[in-house]
């Protein structure tokens, strides 16, 4: 026998299945979504080509300038060797208020042309 149940924080809402996954999630929100698509046509180009980090051009979401780092053989201070690490971040911190907090729902979207999957990565 299958239930879920529904649970109410403050503007979330939340349903569970019997199992205890999250079957659907929903929220209200006063800023408008925003979104950035960062395309690279030959990743195993970029990836052999020794570059260190790529930085995307600067993108504006939730009233805040952004740009994403892309470490295509991962980033080597952060265990991320053999793997690819890509980052959000604020375009210039330094502009802001010390002491400054923001905070931020978003998810990354990789396609794998070869396997026609995308892979989804989701952050709070």
């Amino acid at each position: 026998m299958s239930y879920s149940k529904r649970i109410r924080v403050k503007e979330e809402d939340t349903t569970i299945d019997s199992t205890g996954e999250e079957i659907v999630s929903r929220s209200i929100r006063e800023v408008q979504p925003g979104h950035y698509l960062l395309k690279i046509k030959s990743f195993s180009v970029l990836a052999e080509s020794k570059i260190e980090k790529y930085e995307s051009d600067e993108f504006e979401a939730g009233g805040y300038k952004w740009k994403l780092y892309l470490y295509p053989n991962g980033k080597k201070d952060g265990n991320g060797n053999n793997y690819i690490s890509l980052y959000l971040a604020i375009s210039d911190a330094s502009s802001l208020p010390q002491g400054w907090e923001v905070n931020v729902q978003f998810k990354f979207f990789v396609y794998d042309h070869i396997k026609d999957k995308y892979l989804t990565i989701q952050g709070m």
